[in-house]
């Protein structure tokens, strides 16, 4: 555990910060223990639809059975990253060889990289750090939350959920703000370099700034969307409609692409 103390001029002002404190942990689910009480959170299972395609496929490289079903995957130069729905982690180098593998209480929603740091968000609500040999819990989300996909970017964690709701909290496992977008199944969350969040939901993507939730734009897309990614100028969309969608950090579309079927990942 870790503790942290504050001095204040007066005991009402002591007072304020505790009650904003209690609050805080409140929105974000926390409720008055009760001995043998525990709320189950939602928990969505991502399915996919199959369909067959002309295009010629890829070479396979190497496989790897994850032993149940993985939406987890995340790739740096060194490492391959795959976590499945029972809750098992495997680190592999780029030969398919597993070089570490580790346990979490329950399924992995996705695996995400802030510099150094490997974070994976899991359907217990929790935010695990597995920079080190054992896992960390690094941040708790709202336990009436359920989580679809997260992000985090210097210290600043994003959260997207099934209701097209959007939750940003601090390095501090403090909320900053929580928003609903226009539109639901938030699949989609990046958070940049300059503290903004991009937030793909089925009613397109939403633009907002980190530190205060400030909407700066809104795009809609052709279908919902179900997966994003962000360059350092760009933010990329894949749609349930088969479409690629290439937006600048101001929101303007640049170019789209028509594939063969759903972009999941």
């Amino acid at each position: 555990g870790s503790n942290s103390s504050k001095t204040f001029a007066t005991e009402e002002l002591a007072k304020k910060e505790a009650d904003n404190k209690i609050k805080a942990k409140k929105r974000k689910g926390y409720e008055e223990a009760v001995m043998g009480v525990r709320k189950k959170r939602a928990i969505t299972r991502r399915s996919i639809s199959s369909s067959r395609s002309s295009a010629k496929k890829a070479p396979v490289l190497w496989k790897f059975k994850s032993s149940s079903s993985a939406f987890g995957i995340y790739i740096d130069k060194d490492h391959c990253w795959v976590g499945n729905e029972a809750g098992s982690v495997y680190k592999l180098n780029h030969q398919g060889e597993v070089i570490n593998q580790y346990q979490l209480p329950d399924g992995v929603k996705c695996i995400m990289a802030d510099g150094d740091w490997i974070y994976v968000g899991c359907d217990d609500g929790n935010v695990y750090d597995l920079t080190g040999k054992c896992p960390r819990k690094a941040y708790e989300i709202n336990e009436d939350v359920d989580i679809y996909w997260l992000d985090v970017n210097n210290g600043l964690l994003g959260v997207s959920d099934s209701q097209g709701g959007i939750t940003v909290i601090n390095y501090e496992d403090e909320e900053q703000w929580s928003k609903k977008s226009n539109g639901s199944s938030g699949w989609m969350v990046r958070c940049d370099d300059v503290g903004r969040v991009y937030h793909g939901h089925s009613g397109g993507v939403s633009c907002y700034y980190g530190w205060n939730g400030d909407n700066i734009w809104n795009q809609k897309t052709r279908g919902g969307v179900l997966c994003g990614w962000r360059t350092d100028e760009t933010v990329l969309a894949g749609t349930s409609s088969s479409w690629l969608e290439l937006f600048d950090k101001d929101g303007k579309k640049i170019r789209e692409m028509k594939g063969d079927s759903a972009f999941y990942s």
